[in-house]
This record gives structure tokens, sequence and C-alpha cells, in this order.
């Protein structure tokens, strides 16, 4: 899983560039194109957005706290109990604005630090090693399965 530094550049542009294809996909919904699920039981492309700003926001904290500290505790969050407490049913462009927000703010402090730094990490509950450089590629490939299950709900409800 591990970059060669020289593919770091490709790896930050794949993280920026990420959200480019939600802004385009997100587009100008429909109330009911939001409720658009791609099966019974499944998120809603609403709860979807949601559930991207707040893993945004703690991979926002997690990167700091990994930069800033020598090996901190990264702690999860049970994303079901997110959905049920947190009101995912509300508009979403606030979620839409943090996202976007935080990605950017995180791609500056990525476009600046050090080779060493994209090794530095915390100890995170639910994996052995976790790296400034594993937290990116676990963004990219968050906000790539999220995408396509927006992409098939929207299918769905066509």
């Amino acid at each position: 899983m591990s970059q060669h530094p020289a593919e770091r550049p490709e790896l930050l542009v794949a993280y920026l560039e990420s959200t480019s294809d939600i802004e385009l996909v997100l587009g100008e919904l429909s109330e009911d194109q939001l409720e658009s699920r791609e099966r019974p039981g499944e998120w809603s492309v609403r709860q979807i957005v949601h559930h991207l700003a707040d893993s945004e926001v703690a991979d926002a904290m997690r990167l700091r706290q990994m930069l800033a500290h020598d090996s901190p505790l990264i702690v999860p969050f049970d994303e079901l109990l997110f959905t049920e407490r947190l009101h995912y049913d509300r508009e979403i462009e606030s979620s839409v604005a943090t996202f976007f927000a935080l990605r950017a703010s995180s791609g500056a402090i990525l476009e600046q630090i050090s080779d060493n730094d994209w090794s530095r990490s915390g100890r995170h509950e639910e994996h052995d090693r976790y790296t400034v450089e594993i937290l990116v590629q676990k963004n990219i490939e968050h906000d790539h399965a999220h995408l396509e299950q927006i992409r098939r709900a929207l299918a769905s409800a066509d």
C-alpha cells in the first residue's frame, strides 16, 4: 500500500480530485434524487453526503493529530450511530461545504509536508498500521466507493 516518494504528487492529486467527481455528480440534485437509494434499507444520497462530511471531519483531525503529535490514538467512530443520531435527514448544503473546505485545507497541509511526514503514524484501534499516507489512500478509496454508491442510487431512481 505504500507509495514510492516520487508517486506522492500523484497520490495528492488523486486525493484532491476525488472531490471534483463527487461535486459533479451532486450538481443540482432534486429532493427526490437526494432520497434515492440503491436498494431499500441502503443509505440515501442525502445520508451518503452527510457521511462523507462527517468522515472528512474525522480524517481532517486524524491527519492533524498524526502530523503534530507522536503516535496519537486514532479513535474510530460508529457511522451507523452518526446516521441515526446526527439528523442525516437535514439539508445537505452545510455538509457539502464542510466536506470541500476540509479537503482543501488538508490538501494544503499535505502539499507542504516532508517525505518523512507521510510516514508519521497514529495508533488506530481497527488497523495494525495507520500513517498519513494510508489515511490519504483510504480517503481516496472511501470517496470512490461512495461516489459509485451515489451513482447507483441515482440510476436506480431513473
